[in-house]
């Protein structure tokens, strides 16, 4: 049953088109709950053919959404972050990377407004399977925890099923 929650996908790197793919296929929100960058091709060429809300720019997304999914390699997460810092109190803020070092300390240095956030790190098992664990800030509302993990969750599976 998909999340009545209003998303937002903002960043870049090899998992932000599989982010957005992957709430969609896997109907983990529906379509009109998603908000992206008109200027963010990669997030509108995953979006193809599904009736995403797509706005002006990240900022427009992120002001739109209670949750912000926020994917970028470890070098470029600061920037991604920077970008957002402004319109993101009242959101959760949730990191989607592969490096442990993005974690809430991180998080809370970069974006000082923010109360509420999720560092979800991205790790591969022995057999070379994706998955994410979860450092959750204590502010974090209760009740967006779990759209959060499905939203992240359903990258990992789509990933994992593709191989």
């Amino acid at each position: 049953m998909p999340q009545n929650v209003m998303v937002s996908v903002v960043g870049e790197g090899e998992y932000m088109p599989k982010l957005v793919r992957a709430i969609l296929c896997k109907e983990v929100i529906p379509p009109r709950n998603l908000f992206l960058s008109s200027k963010n091709k990669a997030a509108c060429e995953a979006a193809e053919g599904y009736s995403v809300s797509l706005c002006e720019d990240d900022i427009s997304a992120v002001i739109k959404s209670e949750i912000v999914l926020v994917t970028a390699p470890k070098r470029e997460m600061p920037t991604e972050l920077a970008k957002i810092s402004g319109s993101s109190q009242k959101r959760l803020i949730v990191t989607v990377c592969d490096s442990e070092q993005i974690d809430l300390a991180y998080i809370s240095e970069r974006i000082a407004a923010v109360t509420e956030f999720i560092a979800a790190v991205l790790h591969r098992d022995e057999n070379g399977k994706l998955y994410a664990t979860y450092e959750i800030s204590q502010k974090a509302r209760l009740f967006l925890h779990q759209p959060c993990r499905d939203l992240v969750n359903a990258m990992c599976d789509l990933i994992n099923e593709e191989g």
